[in-house]
């Protein structure tokens, strides 16, 4: 019996759909209904009962999947073994929001490396649900969201149905990202209706309805722009800002130096909700890797000398 049949069929139970089983793993519905089939024939009787309440172990499929649950709890702890036996292997999988000042710290981790024998290393920066679903389905093993603390809670309630664990990294306000030659660049007090007739730099890949913070989530939410932009790559967003004038982009707070560098500004702004938290989320139980730790703590310092100049100002 293929083993990834046992996950997938644990993850029927917890979601109590074959869809959304599905869509956790990145499969197809149907492809996924084949499976279930193909597991209950090898035993010979149904795991789920079909209701109007989902899917439903039978008695016999509750019995199924206490096995199932031990033998992929005893497969983690092999795979541990394995890799603590192995020669030593750099492997870093994060899922991040699209923010500055993580790229930075994880920049800064990369440099203060010895070189390791091998490395393999997996950075992805894409929104707060997709990362859920991913560390959910172990493609990544910890993972960073944001969230308009206005819905915190809905975020938290996602956390606990996917059995995943959090600790808060901090809680911020989001700037404005601009270029020095903005013509609101120098203006105090700013406020988002002031800029209704400049040209907003989004991420165009948010899915909808979304309360996520991906970068421009503050502009999502008031709506105050009549011009946009949607890119899909975040490293273009910095040429932009440079060649429009007159473009801005919601950000969270970025390093000083980061800023210099790419020859741009950042301003407070005044926002109806305009606050956030990032929280890193992993999976219950999960054991974090030495490489981790010491990549958490250089994001622990940054964030620390951010808030430290935002405490100056």
């Amino acid at each position: 019996m293929n083993l990834s049949y046992l996950k997938y069929a644990v993850e029927v139970e917890k979601t109590g759909s074959i869809t959304k089983a599905a869509q956790n793993f990145y499969m197809n519905q149907p492809h996924l209904s084949k499976i279930i089939r193909e597991l209950e024939r090898d035993l010979g009787s149904p795991i789920f009962d079909r209701t109007s309440r989902g899917m439903v172990p039978t008695k016999g499929g509750e019995e199924f999947l206490r096995y199932a649950k031990a033998i992929l709890v005893q497969e983690e702890q092999i795979q541990s073994l394995c890799a603590k036996n192995s020669r030593r292997i750099l492997e870093v999988a994060l899922s991040v929001p699209r923010a500055t000042y993580i790229s930075c710290a994880f920049s800064d981790y990369l440099e203060s490396l010895d070189s390791p024998p091998a490395m393999n290393l997996h950075y992805r920066e894409t929104n707060s649900r997709d990362t859920i679903r991913g560390i959910s389905a172990k493609a990544f093993d910890i993972g960073i969201i944001r969230c308009q603390t206005l819905y915190e809670s809905y975020y938290l309630k996602m956390l606990q149905d996917e059995n995943l664990e959090h600790k808060e990294l901090w809680e911020f306000s989001c700037n404005l990202l601009m270029s020095p030659g903005h013509p609101l660049a120098q203006k105090e007090n700013l406020t988002y209706l002031d800029f209704s007739d400049c040209i907003e730099i989004v991420q165009g890949d948010i899915q909808n309805p979304s309360f996520t913070f991906e970068t421009q989530d503050a502009s999502a939410t008031v709506g105050s722009s009549k011009r946009t932009i949607s890119i899909y790559d975040r490293g273009s967003q910095f040429e932009l800002l440079r060649k429009i004038p007159s473009s801005y982009m919601w950000i969270s707070p970025v390093p000083e130096d980061c800023l210099s560098q790419q020859r741009l500004i950042q301003r407070a702004c005044s926002c109806p909700g305009n606050r956030y938290k990032d929280l890193l989320v992993y999976r219950s139980s999960y054991r974090f890797s030495r490489e981790e730790r010491e990549f958490l703590s250089c994001l622990r310092r940054v964030i620390s000398s951010l808030q430290h100049a935002l405490a100056l100002q």
